[in-house]
């Protein structure tokens, strides 16, 4: 297994997590035209759907993913899932997540990669998260422990912008035990 890999059980199935390179990103693109056509039909119109799908087969994508750290879900030699995550360019003290696609929607290949990127931020001591999501992805983001933060447009081009809604949410904090529990 890739050196920052993980592994995690999706249903009977086991979830590989690992970091994406420029290698995967064919299976990248494939995956991000594939799932944004299955998941986002009802809430993005046929024009931004073509805009969308002219960026992910366009070398400025390349340029976008490269910015974050991305991870895949990898089921049986698969791409089924990405996400993404890096610093908030504004405060510095939030992780934006990005890039949450899924082939096969509520199997738990999303949250179980969400939870990963999470977890990894966490540990790089971020508790504040941010992303921007298409109106499709509000609920899971919601069931994921997100609250709406503003509504609006993402200008990922000069061609390409999308109607989304802005999410947050604050991680819980650890539990340290204290001196009393550990009697």
């Amino acid at each position: 297994m890739a050196h920052g890999s993980e592994l995690h059980s999706v249903g009977s199935e086991t979830l590989a997590v690992v970091p994406l390179g420029l290698d995967d990103f064919s299976s990248l693109r494939y995956l991000h035209i594939t799932a944004l056509r299955a998941q986002t039909a009802e809430v993005l119109s046929d024009a931004e759907m073509a805009a969308f799908i002219k960026l992910v087969n366009s070398v400025a994508y390349t340029e976008l993913l490269m910015r974050e750290e991305i991870y895949g879900g990898w089921l049986h030699g698969e791409l089924v899932g990405t996400v993404s995550w890096q610093a908030s360019a504004d405060s510095g003290a939030t992780a934006r997540i990005g890039s949450v696609f899924a082939r096969h929607p509520r199997l738990g290949i999303g949250r179980q990669l969400l939870a990963a990127v999470e977890g990894r931020a966490q540990r790089c001591g971020f508790v504040q998260f941010a992303a921007c999501v298409t109106a499709n992805a509000v609920p899971f983001f919601e069931r994921q422990g997100y609250r709406v933060a503003s509504r609006g447009v993402r200008t990922l081009t000069s061609e390409c912008a999308l109607p989304v809604t802005f999410m947050k949410k604050v991680a819980p904090r650890p539990r340290y035990a204290t001196s009393s529990t550990l009697m």
